[in-house]
């Protein structure tokens, strides 16, 4: 029994020194304050020659989710938030049918032939969908 809790002990004071020194880099983890709260975003190089460096901030809400009681209802403001929002990823979009929804020939060629890459960024589907995708330019150097 000795054992267990000495590898349940050692396993814990694993886990506490890796979270503490997986500290978020402030270059390339910016946080920014909102009217809400503060948001973590990632510092994001587009690898083009005219385009530099962006911050993106993903799935900023912009309102209140529109489920339960909240459903076909005008929007709300959002709740504010104590903590850094972690904005790294994106969030969920609305519900929707990519396939079968118009019959082929009234969409253009550009859009049937990539239907399939389009679809891949519409797995994650919610009603809780009201989020913004904030894409800041910046410039690297003095």
């Amino acid at each position: 029994m000795t054992d267990w809790c000495l590898m349940g002990v050692l396993g814990l004071i694993l886990l506490f020194s890796l979270a503490s020194s997986q500290k978020m880099d402030p270059s390339k983890n910016p946080i920014v304050t909102t009217n809400y709260g503060k948001i973590r975003g990632i510092k994001k190089d587009l690898n083009n020659e005219i385009l530099g460096p962006v911050e993106q901030y993903l799935g900023v809400p912009y309102a209140t989710a529109p489920i339960g009681d909240r459903r076909f209802q005008p929007p709300e403001a959002p709740g504010s938030w104590q903590e850094i929002r972690n904005a790294t990823q994106f969030a969920p979009v609305c519900p929707q049918n990519v396939h079968g929804v118009l019959p082929e020939i009234m969409l253009p060629v550009w859009f049937t032939d990539n239907l399939d890459v389009a679809a891949g960024y519409i797995q994650n589907q919610s009603e809780d969908c009201l989020y913004l995708n904030v894409y800041v330019p910046t410039e690297d150097g003095e």
